[in-house]
């Protein structure tokens, strides 16, 4: 094949007044598509969008957006150093709770009855009665070192009594609890409705996961070395060099001779891979170990009950240390759930479990008082909120009776936003059949429903909130009435669009720089505006269900409910 390249080369020059068309003609055409789709995005189907500049970011300046936070946190009474409180002088009275706005108060289909068998265990603990009872707090990975649930779980065991960090279970994914201080031994195994490792037989526990130690741990005992072939991407090139070296080159300059060149067998080369070498080891015991956190709550740290809830298929030994007292029971098969006492008294320092024998399947520790309120943490890392009804339910039910759970919070969401679609009706059913599940094997808990908080992306230099956010909320929250659950908006409590950039803009931070995810500091005010709605809520059903105003606690100073 002959070609002159000096003459191609003057044929095809290109004039400038050429490519300012050329520029004119796709100019043009890009700010037609602008003004037919001012959004600046076209939906092809349920789940493909193509984005682009939008007329908006076109035509004007590109201006952060700011929530003023001093606005949306006013009135807030944040405790958070409570480290500090004397227990017996701490009194709270039903008309020193801030009254939120409408958007920050808890959400109800039509009438208020949602939470009502809630509503009524804390009034029986305000009349006396010595009960103890659960609120189980489910969520994703905005719940992980029990930022925001400690706080709840301080201000209700304040107000209501109650101490302990609740159920804790054998391994903590963050290890970064606040309320409690836990390890394991290398050997146990998770089982959980989320991630990929399943239980065969359905047995997940109250938290949504189950464990089982192996008595066995991989340990690294050597390296074997294996051939691998692998591809050499320098040595076509190379080939082909020395191939066009031989070719023949005209007299004339501008002619060349182009010859195709055989693919060379000699890109792969071997090479030496190391490979490590595991085998199982049996460990001394199986254990779990929980020591009280000096840096939490005074209430969390001074429990008072220790209680295993499990099944088991066969027997084991189980030593149980309480700082150091030592006891010693024998766990057998059970025909289901079993939740077995196994220290009360006051727990100082920590508490260690030591399993010998075949494993029981361990569906959480519990860390309580004798009365009052417990709340217990559930993270759910990379959960949209579902596999609940993967739990048995028999199982389940039971594990819910035994606990004394009268109200679930169930806080997802954030896993569902990173990936916008157009709509989202199928998320909303499949959070629906969650809830149903739930409600199904439990029929008189109360469920409240929390919905994503706000989440910013980066987009042309600048973050702003996803705009599928309020899509994915008001999915969670149909799904909510639809299943006489009540709802609360945290997107609108925190400041609605684009707040999440005001909380980690803030001075000092209360977000982290995900855009996502509430620090600390955040945490505690998220926890604060979740009480302050959840007993305006509280105090309202009280004026309307039970005896006439003059009758009831309001403005008197509860008497501390911690004696227990």
């Amino acid at each position: 094949m002959r070609f002159d390249l000096e003459k191609y080369h003057r044929t095809r020059q290109v004039s400038p007044f050429r490519i300012v068309l050329i520029l004119l003609v796709v100019n043009l055409f890009l700010g037609l598509l602008v003004l037919a789709f001012p959004t600046g995005e076209r939906w092809f189907g349920e789940h493909f969008k193509l984005q682009f500049v939008s007329g908006s970011d076109l035509f004007h300046a590109n201006e952060e957006r700011y929530v003023d936070l001093d606005t949306v946190l006013s009135g807030l009474n944040l405790e958070g150093d409570t480290s500090s409180f004397d227990q017996e002088i701490i009194a709270e009275a039903d008309s020193l709770i801030t009254e939120p706005e409408l958007e920050k108060r808890i959400q109800y289909n039509g009438d208020s009855t949602a939470l009502n068998t809630f509503f009524k265990a804390l009034w029986a603990l305000e009349s006396g009665e010595p009960e103890l009872f659960r609120i189980l707090h489910y969520g994703d990975s905005q719940l992980e070192g029990d930022r925001i649930s400690d706080y709840l779980r301080n201000k209700l065991q304040l107000r209501f009594g109650g101490k302990g960090p609740g159920i804790v279970l054998p391994i903590d994914v963050s290890r970064s609890r606040l309320s409690v201080l836990q390890s394991e031994s290398r050997d146990w195994k998770k089982y959980a409705i989320y991630g990929k490792t399943r239980h065969p037989k359905g047995w997940y526990g109250i938290g949504g996961s189950s464990y089982e130690y192996t008595g066995a741990v991989p340990v690294k005992v050597a390296e074997d070395t294996i051939i691998k072939k692998v591809f050499d991407s320098l040595v076509p090139m190379k080939s082909m060099v020395k191939a066009m070296k031989k070719d023949t080159f005209h007299s004339d300059s501008t002619m060349v001779e182009v010859k195709m060149v055989p693919f060379d067998s000699s890109a792969f080369h071997f090479d030496t891979v190391y490979k490590p070498i595991y085998e199982k080891r049996l460990v001394e015991s199986s254990w779990l170990r929980y020591r009280c956190a000096r840096g939490s709550y005074p209430l969390v740290r001074t429990f008072n009950r220790v209680e295993l809830m499990y099944s088991a298929v066969d027997s084991c030994l189980l030593t149980v240390k309480v700082d150091s007292l030592v006891k010693r029971f024998k766990i057998g098969p059970t025909n289901g759930v079993r939740k077995m006492v196994l220290h009360t008294g006051m727990v100082g320092e920590e508490v260690k479990l030591n399993f010998t024998g075949f494993s029981p399947t361990i569906y959480g520790v519990f860390l309580d008082g004798q009365q009052g309120i417990a709340v217990d943490n559930f993270p759910m890392r990379g959960s949209s909120g579902t596999g609940f009804s993967s739990i048995r339910r028999d199982y389940y039910t039971s594990q819910l009776k035994q606990a004394g759970v009268k109200l679930i919070v169930m806080q997802y969401g954030i896993n569902v936003v990173p990936n916008p679609v157009k709509n989202y009706d199928f998320y909303e059913r499949m959070f629906l059949a969650e809830l149903k599940a739930i409600r199904a094997a439990y029929p008189d808990v109360s469920i409240l429903v929390i919905g994503p908080s706000d989440m910013s992306r980066k987009r042309g230099g600048v973050y702003e909130s996803y705009p599928n956010v309020t899509k994915i909320r008001d999915a969670m929250r149909n799904a909510a009435f639809a299943s006489d659950c009540a709802f609360w908006d945290l997107y609108a409590a925190m400041g609605g669009e684009n707040s999440m950039i005001s909380w980690v803009e803030n001075s000092p931070s209360l977000a982290s720089k995900d855009y996502t995810h509430f620090n600390i500091r955040g945490a505690r005010f998220v926890g604060e505006m979740f009480y302050d709605a959840l007993l305006s809520s509280y105090i309202d059903w009280k004026k309307r269900t039970l005896v006439p105003a003059s009758d009831q606690k309001v403005g008197v100073p509860l008497k501390s409910k911690n004696a227990s």
